[in-house]
């Protein structure tokens, strides 16, 4: 297969695991089909972030030993099955082992991706290029999110179903989008490298000591995992927010198809930004940006507020992935490249976890409140964690 055509696979495979459906209804899902608070919410979430902190090595180790190929089709396999028992669900039970499954296929998709998506880049001579096809993967991802957010709450305010039963079928649904992402990831030629020996054990522990070895590597992973992890948290209190302030349910999926295309046109932008700003300057406002624009919304109430406030968090999350991912691989091994990933990917889930049950609790009295605690720890660590000149040349 031509190596164009392998890229053309990946990027389907990042569009169809990304045809979230539920996406834009996952807190009417939890609090009117299952009658939950944001605490009880909260708390399966961060069983989902545990599940996936504990499988992150292990998988990883998987990815670097049998190829990340395999890892990619086993984990959208998972993660589809994931979604579609959380459609049928009802009980806590069957929900936390949703939750499980889910985690188990998320770990086997995370760093094997990136690590796929930079080899194939070397392996075809375009390693200088890697931060814009990264980026590329990931506007087809946020384009799927496009299609898929208006299409659920279309459907769920259609009245062709209950609306609690198209609560359960949006789920099913992406679980089906999944299993075609599995098989699209098939085609793909994995470049060769040299297979991982020795113990897997020891290889995933070293990969994720690695991590803290380097000094560059340190900075890049920990800016990375806690930014990412505290501006993840819009994804799931933007649904809150619109409905505190009388947005149509029917209607919502429009409001991240909206953030999801500009964060794909900034992603395409990449490259021209970069050269901009500059590396450094473009990481540092894309978190500095963010925790300004929390704060803005505890403390200027309304709708467009909050709409400058989602599309300015969720753009800048996904513009800065990218840039980071490219840094963090120019310091990490072929051969254990999707473990130390992975190793990265655990510290932001650790923090997530953490997070989770705080928001949930602070939520449950007050959105505003959990607004301002995230905006004040964001514009904190962008100035404490800041990525200068030193790190850059040693990248």
């Amino acid at each position: 297969m031509k190596k164009s055509l392998s890229f053309f696979f990946l990027y389907a495979f990042g569009f169809l695991k990304s045809l979230q459906f539920f996406g834009a209804l996952a807190v009417p899902f939890y609090l009117d089909r299952l009658q939950f608070g944001y605490a009880e919410m909260f708390s399966l979430e961060a069983l989902f972030a545990i599940c996936v902190m504990a499988f992150e090595i292990p998988t990883g180790v998987i990815a670097d030993r049998f190829g990340r190929k395999r890892s990619l089709f086993l984990g959208a396999l998972a993660f589809g099955a994931g979604f579609a028992l959380f459609g049928v669900a009802r009980t806590l039970p069957a929900l936390a082992a949703a939750e499980i499954v889910c985690a188990l296929g998320m770990s086997l998709l995370s760093g094997a991706d990136r690590a796929l998506l930079y080899e194939a880049a070397k392996a075809s001579g375009r390693e200088h290029d890697a931060a814009r096809i990264a980026a590329r993967y990931d506007a087809f991802g946020t384009a799927g999110m496009l299609v898929a957010f208006p299409a659920g709450t279309l459907f769920a305010g259609s009245g062709l179903v209950p609306y609690l039963t198209t609560l359960g079928l949006v789920f099913v649904a992406t679980g089906i989008a999944c299993a075609f992402a599995a098989f699209a990831i098939l085609p793909v030629k994995e470049p060769a490298r040299t297979p991982l020996r020795g113990s897997a054990l020891r290889a995933g522990i070293d990969g994720f000591r690695l991590i803290f070895r380097n000094a560059s590597l340190t900075r890049f992973a920990l800016n990375y995992a806690i930014v990412s992890s505290l501006t993840f948290f819009m994804y799931w209190l933007y649904q809150s927010l619109l409905i505190e302030n009388r947005f149509p349910v029917g209607l919502m999926g429009f409001v991240p198809a909206g953030f999801n295309l500009a964060a794909t046109i900034l992603l395409l932008a990449t490259g021209p930004i970069d050269r901009w700003l500059g590396t450094k300057n473009a990481l540092f406002l894309s978190s500095l940006i963010p925790g300004l624009l929390y704060l803005s919304v505890a403390l200027v109430p309304g709708l467009p507020m909050a709409l400058i406030a989602i599309f300015g968090v969720t753009t800048l999350k996904a513009f800065r992935s990218p840039l980071l991912a490219t840094l963090m691989n120019r310091h990490i091994s072929d051969d254990n490249r999707a473990t130390v990933l992975s190793g990265i990917s655990m510290v932001e889930r650790t923090l997530t976890a953490f997070l989770y049950p705080v928001a949930g609790l602070l939520t449950d009295r007050s959105l505003s409140w959990t607004f301002l605690a995230m905006g004040a720890i964001t514009v904190l660590v962008s100035a404490f964690l800041r990525i200068d000149e030193r790190h850059l040349e040693t990248a």
